[in-house]
């Protein structure tokens, strides 16, 4: 007995240093699950440690097919509301509030809004492999006009995401973008499995600040480059051009 419980508190003191180093989020709790620890210990890290979880109905999806409890992903889900219900009324002390929907970025104590820019579809029937929920079928390329964007961003950053009527917010991917020929060029594929993240997408968590509004929380500072958030909506041939919100990070 002495001995099972000496091996479960090394266990904890390995899980803890584990995730010591940054957040914990899906792909990490994945990890711990795949590794063979307890479901006991798995919520008590995620209690102790510090989160980043997105906990969109695609997420549910991919948790649950890695084998996570529902135990386990209740845990995940209280964490991340405490860290809204935290948050609420202190995100944007001091700044104007977003009320507008779009995406925003903070400078000093007000929000600007992030300028968008049409996509160009290298792909053939691109949005006809966007699925409701932010939902890509199959790996989808494109490009948007001129080698850099007009917003210019330093570290640290702060965008806010105002999802406008009938999108949520699972349909915004961040993607970096590659300057060619005088084109940025991306491509976005579905969901990887193992860490919940889209194919070539770059990974990030929210934080509810109002009614309708979403801090981005990013594990790593974003470096020096050019980056887009794609508006991933369903639509039909005739419908107005696929958005993509752009950026350039300068330091």
């Amino acid at each position: 007995m002495q001995k099972v419980f000496r091996v479960f508190l090394i266990g904890a003191a390995m899980a803890c240093a584990m995730m010591a180093q940054e957040p914990l989020n899906n792909e990490g709790v994945i990890k711990l699950v795949k590794a063979g620890m307890t479901e006991e210990l798995i919520i008590s890290v995620i209690k102790q440690q510090p989160g980043v979880y997105t906990m969109g109905a695609a997420e549910l999806v991919v948790l649950k097919e890695a084998s996570v409890s529902e135990k386990i992903i209740a845990e995940m889900l209280n964490k991340a509301s405490s860290q809204v219900a935290g948050l609420a009324g202190v995100a944007v002390s001091g700044a104007k509030a977003v009320t507008d929907a779009g995406l925003f970025y903070r400078k000093g104590n007000e929000y600007f809004e992030l300028l968008s820019e049409n996509v160009e579809w290298k792909s053939k029937g691109a949005v006809k492999n966007i699925a409701s929920a932010g939902i890509v079928k199959k790996n989808i390329a494109g490009t948007v006009t001129g080698p850099s964007s007009r917003n210019f961003l330093t570290n640290p950053m702060e965008i806010v995401l105002s999802p406008g009527q009938g999108i949520t917010i699972n349909s915004f991917f961040l993607l970096p973008l590659k300057p060619k020929d005088g084109v940025r060029e991306f491509t976005v594929g579905p969901v990887n499995k193992q860490s919940g993240v889209a194919r070539g997408a770059i990974p990030f968590g929210v934080e509810k600040m109002g009614e309708n509004s979403f801090r981005m929380v990013l594990q790593t500072p974003l470096g020096p480059g050019e980056y887009g958030i794609l508006n991933a909506v369903p639509s039909s041939g005739d419908a107005e051009p696929s958005k993509m919100y752009t950026f350039r990070i300068l330091l």
